[in-house]
């Protein structure tokens, strides 16, 4: 099929409205909900940024917007269908939350992967529309978040490749079509209906514009139905190949596969889960660590801290899973990991100017998001701050100057808060103190960056807060954070102390499932967790909405990331919006 056949079942392909809101709280149900769905049309051209339209904002960053969801799509014959369906005739553009109405542009016709040409800008399809609650409360219809899925009429979105003025009368050019021409609606169906298409999975993992999200589910559900080189469990077994020490407590890990198979793409900064079988523990310990390499190598590298016990209980174990990866593992020896994953990544193929900020061992994602800036090629302007205690602590310093001196487009600033009586400013670091956003601001005037955080709490809520009291857009700041996030907005001192592990003390078990782990808030959700271990929960809406997670919980208490419409009774939770705030029992 070439370019200009597609759309052409339904003509020419033209941008009718665009339109844009910013969050707003309303009230629902008792309920205040925030929400950037009431899309309302523009007049004369707007620009298409790599993140959003201008004036266009999103009240949920993570289901919303970003790289991969920059602008949604909706076609006016999806309105027509709506209106015969529904006996309507009230409908205005942007009605559905959509950016771009659209004429010529319908679900069967798109493929993911497509490209196309609307006024200056050049953009490709990532992924369908996963329509949630707050739909509902904008057609004013309960539910209709599902009925719109299962209708197959969801719309997509696109992935900004040039950034450039749009306006409504734009016409839009077909410019290229994805290989494997699997259309909108296909893929959709494919993760919501088709459940056991296993091959169609596998032809949705070729396209290349497929978004981190959608990808990953696809990974998952291969994962839990293959077992050709992986256990029964959907695990696959790794082999440490060689160990590196990166500094005195930081040691990097070089897995392969066992089979000699490919190893499953990721994005950087995504972390790697693990089952690993501890010598003298009742049962099997799940962990979670950042890749710190990036994606394309025929290895997953970890690198990992030695955790040494509580400083404030110097009498207990230090920590299992990193001491065992230290003091237990050897090359040759085994360990069995499921597929990357994690809502924390960077698109290595942007362009706008990105600063990597972190303390201690939370330099691993940023090393990987800075190896992948390298490879792309694309000279994006790239700031990499890095905070340790001296140099004896200081993982891969050697490394990060190189790429300095290859890479006019690579800047970097050390600071070391306790650098020992040999070491010397400016030849051995850069500054003396913890990072913050005073540095931050110093080293970056400009801000027009996005930044990228990981590090200890301490340092987290500084840097943070200390970004947007400086006025640097909250959408702009992306991060790797081991704790509510709400807690990044509270006051705090100046950065300090050691970084902490990927997982959190918060130990969660999946009762009837025979699983324990402990937390990681990259999951986001009970469910995303659930499913992240091997587990297969019936859910339907993942918005608190329809019940069909809820479970019983036995011990402990939870918080809901997104406040359900109808909350359970306190013996039950709704796993698909909820995350624990102490350790906790679930009857799943």
């Amino acid at each position: 099929m070439s370019p200009d056949m597609i759309g052409g079942a339904r003509g020419a392909m033209k941008l009718l409205s665009v339109n844009v809101s910013l969050p707003r709280d309303i009230s629902h149900d008792g309920k205040t909900v925030r929400t950037g769905i009431f899309k309302q049309p523009v007049e004369g051209r707007v620009m298409l940024r790599e993140l959003n339209i201008e004036g266009d904002g999103q009240a949920d960053l993570v289901g919303h917007g970003g790289i991969h969801k920059a602008a949604y799509v909706y076609s006016l014959e999806n309105y027509r269908y709506w209106e015969d369906e529904l006996g309507r005739s009230d409908f205005d553009y942007g009605q559905f939350g959509e950016n771009f109405t659209v004429e010529g542009m319908l679900d069967d016709d798109i493929h993911v992967g497509d490209t196309f040409r609307i006024g200056a800008a050049l953009v490709e399809v990532t992924q369908p529309r996963v329509p949630c609650f707050k739909l509902g409360i904008r057609m004013g219809i309960q539910g209709f978040e599902h009925v719109l899925l299962s209708s197959n009429r969801i719309g997509f979105y696109l992935r900004v490749i040039e950034q450039g003025e749009v306006g409504a009368g734009d016409a839009i050019e077909a410019v290229d079509v994805d290989p494997e021409r699997m259309s909108v609606a296909e893929v959709n169906n494919l993760l919501y209906f088709d459940l056991g298409n296993l091959d169609g999975a596998r032809k949705a993992l070729r396209i290349k514009a497929l978004s981190p999200g959608w990808h990953g589910s696809f990974e998952d559900r291969l994962a839990k139905a293959e077992v050709s080189g992986k256990t029964a469990e959907g695990f696959r077994t790794l082999v440490v190949d060689r160990i590196e020490p990166e500094s005195e407590n930081i040691s990097s890990f070089y897995l392969v596969p066992e089979d000699g198979k490919k190893l499953p793409p990721f994005m950087p900064g995504q972390f790697l889960p693990l089952r690993l079988d501890i010598p003298g523990e009742p049962k099997p310990l799940n962990r979670t660590y950042s890749l710190s390499d990036r994606p394309g190598r025929d290895y997953y590298r970890l690198t990992i801290k030695r955790e040494p016990p509580p400083k404030d209980r110097p009498d207990a174990p230090p920590g299992r899973s990193s001491n065992y990866f230290h003091d237990g593992l050897k090359p040759g020896a085994k360990l069995r990991v499921r597929s990357p994953r994690g809502k924390f990544y960077l698109d290595p193929k942007a362009s706008s100017p990105v600063a990597l900020v972190s303390a201690g061992v939370g330099l691993t994602p940023m090393i990987s998001m800075l190896n992948a800036i390298v490879e792309a090629g694309t000279g994006r302007p790239t700031w990499f701050v890095h905070g340790a205690r001296n140099g004896a602590e200081h993982a891969m310093g050697a490394h990060v100057r190189r790429l300095v001196e290859e890479n006019e487009f690579v800047q970097a600033h050390v600071r070391y808060s306790r650098p020992d009586a040999q070491e010397m400013e400016g030849r051995d670091y850069d500054s003396e103190g913890h990072v913050d956003a005073a540095l931050l601001e110093r080293l970056l005037p400009d801000q027009d960056v996005d930044y990228y955080l990981c590090g200890p709490t301490p340092f987290m809520k500084s840097v943070f807060g200390g970004l947007l009291a400086g006025g640097a857009a909250e959408d702009r700041i992306h991060y790797e954070f081991f704790g509510p996030a709400s807690a990044l907005r509270e006051g705090a001192e100046a950065a300090g102390g050691d970084c902490v592990e990927c997982s959190t003390e918060i130990e969660v078990m999946f009762k009837r499932s025979g699983v324990t782990a402990n937390w990681n808030p990259s999951f986001g959700t009970l469910l995303d967790m659930a499913e992240g271990m091997g587990l297969s929960p019936a859910y339907s809406c993942r918005s608190g909405i329809c019940q069909t997670c809820i479970s019983a919980i036995e011990d402990g208490e939870v918080e809901y990331v997104e406040e359900p419409l109808d909350p359970p009774d306190d013996d039950a939770v709704l796993i698909c919006c909820a995350k624990p705030t102490t350790d906790v029992v679930i009857d799943a």
